[in-house]
């Protein structure tokens, strides 16, 4: 009989550890969750003011130098385009 009531006391005691141990850890999720929430605020703020240039290269997965050519290859393009439809 007292064997039973050690080990219902022992578990009781557990038990009250562990709600202890959730209320402890419920607490500091929901501090966490609110640092990343602000977190995420104003890195999403931060994004939307920034130029379409950089959006874009947030989008494409190659380098900005890689770009910057292409942006300017299709420039000269362009200008011969037109140079050669005003001379015809």
């Amino acid at each position: 009989m007292e064997e039973e009531i050690e080990k219902t006391e022992v578990v009781e005691t557990a038990v009250r550890a562990a709600e202890e141990a959730a209320e402890a850890l419920g607490e500091k999720t929901l501090e966490e969750l609110a640092a990343e929430n602000r977190r995420l605020q104003e890195e999403n703020e931060r994004l939307k003011n920034r130029s379409i240039k950089e959006r874009m290269y947030d989008k494409i997965n190659v380098s900005v130098r890689t770009i910057d050519i292409f942006i300017g290859c299709m420039c000269v393009l362009f200008v011969a385009v037109v140079v050669m439809g005003m001379l015809k």
